[in-house]
């Protein structure tokens, strides 16, 4: 009976750890009030898809009263690196304070349309100007001119070396200044950032010749190594997190459930005594040695 309810409880628990596996974090926020994101609700129904919650803010009957609008993608991130942000981060701090703001943690991804194409399509229903750049390439004129739509990707956290956290809080204070020289320019924006997934991340977006824009004032200048790419030298634990959530949940069934369960077995069938076999009656050792 113990058995049966510890496996019960194994095949319970396993579906929390594989839970959001197909999930992205996404939080918006803008400069101004914004119907798009106000209608947004905090608690997506069942199957909501992170294409048609892109679609629903980018299509937004005013989404062309931004003069920018910035989409940043990050390979990798999870809605615990966004909570594991200090009160005091850009982020934080612009959610909090901003006339419209929207914090999903669990969106369930796709990938059938690229965040390029739609924001094409944003440029192409606004007139602004689309350009795409790596985190780092961004090249902003003294005065810019016109309305932009900016996707920036950031470096993928999955291979970041040396604990998560830092690595997460590092990058996030990167991108704030980025996008503090981008809002300081355009007052009135519209900045989304959500997490992608690694392995179809690179590279959804097309050459600047396929994109159909104007001129624009903000561009990609030549692009650089960050620093924090630079896998170190040193061990194997030193270059890649060994540790993930899934793994660590899976130690602790195995730790906490599985070893007592086994550790209960052995000791049920070490108390189990074979029975002491009497000699028989009118029967002794030493007859048997006379004869």
């Amino acid at each position: 009976m113990l058995t049966l309810a510890a496996r019960a409880l194994v095949v319970g628990l396993l579906p929390l750890a594989f839970a959001f596996s197909d999930s992205v974090p996404l939080v918006a926020w803008s400069s101004h009030r914004s119907v798009a994101l106000d209608s947004l609700p905090s608690t997506l129904p069942k199957g909501t898809h992170h294409d048609s919650i892109l679609a629903s803010v980018l299509n937004g009957n005013d989404i062309c009263d931004n003069d920018l609008v910035v989409v940043v993608t990050q390979p990798g991130l999870h809605a615990s690196d966004l909570r594991g942000l200090p009160s005091s981060s850009h982020t934080r701090r612009r959610l909090a304070d901003a006339p419209s703001s929207i914090e999903l943690p669990y969106v369930r991804y796709s990938s059938t349309s690229p965040l390029s194409h739609i924001a094409a399509v944003v440029s192409e229903r606004c007139g602004s100007h689309a350009v795409t750049v790596n985190f780092g390439e961004l090249d902003l004129e003294t005065k810019p001119t016109g309305k932009h739509v900016v996707c920036m990707d950031m470096p993928s956290l999955e291979e970041v070396a040396g604990p998560r956290r830092s690595a997460m809080i590092h990058q996030e204070s990167l991108l704030s200044s980025e996008l503090e020289r981008l809002t300081s320019a355009f007052p009135n924006h519209l900045v989304i950032f959500t997490g992608t997934f690694p392995s179809l991340h690179r590279r959804q977006i097309p050459d600047a010749s396929e994109v159909d824009s104007p001129a624009s004032s903000i561009s990609a200048r030549p692009a650089f190594a960050p620093s924090n790419s630079t896998l170190p030298a040193g061990g194997l634990l030193k270059r890649y997190q060994i540790l993930t959530p899934a793994l660590i949940t899976t130690l602790l069934i195995a730790f906490f459930i599985m070893v007592p369960v086994v550790m209960l077995g052995v000791y049920a069938l070490a108390s189990i005594q074979a029975p002491i076999r009497e000699p028989l009656k009118n029967f002794s050792a030493q007859d048997k040695k006379n004869q």
